[in-house]
């Protein structure tokens, strides 16, 4: 069957004004700003019952929105359409979570750790929430993006000048510091390009955001960021812009060199702040030896070390899982500790090897790592359609870059990173699969710069996964 929608064009909308954003849209926006502080915004709570915002946030949404969560869940799981097969994902995986902690419980682990491995099965709900509020307010994301882009200007030069070396402050019942690292620059310059029709507005931001994932040397961001420029400049042929992207990054670094920057590094990444250090500690993770020519630093080792340590705790868990034929489908459950896979890990508080596949294997075996892609692939075929819809790719280059770094990070499986993508996931596709509107990218190769409305709105969740638009 082939569906045909009709689009008229309308006035190009700005941002909602903040004052016509109230209630649990007011919420979401609160939740996203947070998520900018990292860790520390997701320890407020009760840290002794080890209950967090988080949970909170999300109890609360099933107790007193359960329609804006059911009637959408429920209608998927019984007709099917472009949010059947999320549905059905998100609903195996619960079940499957639940067994994963009774089987971890059972099997003498921690029940408390079991629970608090469960959230990796139960924050993908967040997305129902962000496609509700993203279908009543379609243009909340992008003042998110524009408040991140700002915080990072003021945030940023100051976490690095001063609160990261001299005003050391923990979240009350953890060692968690108030102020975080501020990350996520590149991810900032790719939205602002994406979203605002006119950029260069915000020349600032971009160039601090780019000399901040260059100080903050986080590989995976770089890995995941290119990932994400390329995927968005081949789908929107601008690879032009992504050009510049690159160029700004290598003057930044080629400023350095010849002025000869050297700053402390942040305490949470260790090293120095130089065009030097930031080339050996990207050369280190592939050729330590290689990195030693290019710089004197006495941190090649410590750069290749947080390599070597994941790699292998990653041989570890593979080998543990594939013990037996059981073990292989459903892993070791849980509330294991995977740390005691390995000698150096012993006696530390840490759940995650830095990596979601090898989270899922080592925690809920083959099985569990075939729901989450699962689930992930049926969130890629919503951005699918809203690309064909829009031509806006901007979705699915954050979504590829998020697993990307999702593989070699912490990501998914913990609230931090789960929270708020699962909730930009909602309100990325919600404007378009559910809404009156479609907000298109600036200067879309598509149906340009304007926006978009739908003289008749249809119901897209009416839609078989095999119908096709035009």
């Amino acid at each position: 069957m082939r569906v045909k929608i009709r689009f008229n064009l309308i006035r190009p909308l700005d941002t909602e004004p903040i004052s016509s954003i109230h209630g649990w849209a007011r919420l979401v926006f609160f939740m996203m700003l947070g998520s900018f502080f990292g860790r520390a915004f997701y320890y407020l709570g009760f840290p002794p019952a080890k209950i967090f915002i988080g949970d909170i946030v999300l109890f609360l949404f099933c107790l007193l929105r359960p329609r804006a969560l059911c009637d959408r869940w429920m209608s998927a799981l019984t007709t099917g359409g472009a949010f059947g097969p999320l549905a059905w994902s998100l609903l195996l995986s619960i079940l499957y979570g639940i067994f994963e902690v009774l089987y971890g419980v059972f099997s003498g682990y921690s029940p408390l750790t079991a629970l608090q491995n469960l959230v990796f099965n139960i924050y993908p709900v967040y997305f129902f929430l962000g496609l509700w509020i993203g279908t009543e307010h379609p243009t909340l994301y992008r003042k998110v993006i524009r408040c991140y882009a700002w915080m990072l200007a003021i945030y940023g030069p100051a976490y690095l000048l001063f609160l990261d070396h001299h005003l050391k402050i923990t979240m009350p019942g953890s060692d968690v510091p108030v102020f975080s690292q501020a990350g996520g620059g590149l991810f900032i310059i790719l939205s602002l390009l994406a979203l605002e029709r006119k950029p260069s507005r915000y020349w600032l931001p971009m160039v601090i955001g780019a000399f901040m994932s260059l100080a903050i040397q986080e590989r995976e961001e770089w890995v995941s960021a290119a990932v994400a420029f390329t995927i968005w400049g081949l789908l929107e042929r601008k690879m032009k812009k992504v050009l510049a992207v690159g160029a700004l990054v290598f003057v930044l670094l080629l400023v350095g060199f010849i002025a000869d920057v050297d700053l402390p590094g942040p305490a949470e990444r260790g090293g120095r702040i130089s065009s030097s250090e930031i080339a050996a500690r990207g050369l280190a993770a592939i050729d330590p030896q290689l990195a030693q020519e290019y710089t004197s630093s006495k941190n090649i080792g410590m750069y290749a070390g947080t390599v070597s340590w994941r790699t292998r705790w990653w041989k570890a868990i593979w080998s543990s899982v594939h013990e037996s034929l059981p073990k292989t489908l459903i892993g070791n459950g849980y509330g294991f500790p995977l740390k005691d896979l390995v000698p150096y890990l012993k006696g530390m508080d840490i759940r995650t090897p830095h990596s979601i596949f090898f989270f899922a294997l080592g925690y809920s075996g083959w099985i569990g790592v075939f729901l989450f892609f699962s689930l992930q692939a049926s969130i890629l075929g919503m951005l699918w359609r809203v690309y064909r819809l829009t031509g806006q790719s901007y979705g699915l280059a954050i979504w590829i870059s998020t697993l990307v770094a999702a593989l070699f990070g912490n990501s998914f499986e913990s609230p931090m990173g789960s929270i708020p993508n699962y909730i930009s996931m909602g309100l990325i596709i919600g404007p378009v699969l559910c809404g009156r509107r479609v907000v298109l990218a600036p200067s879309s190769p598509y149906r340009g710069a304007a926006d978009v409305s739908l003289a008749a709105q249809p119901s897209y969740s009416s839609l078989s996964p095999g119908s096709s638009l035009s």
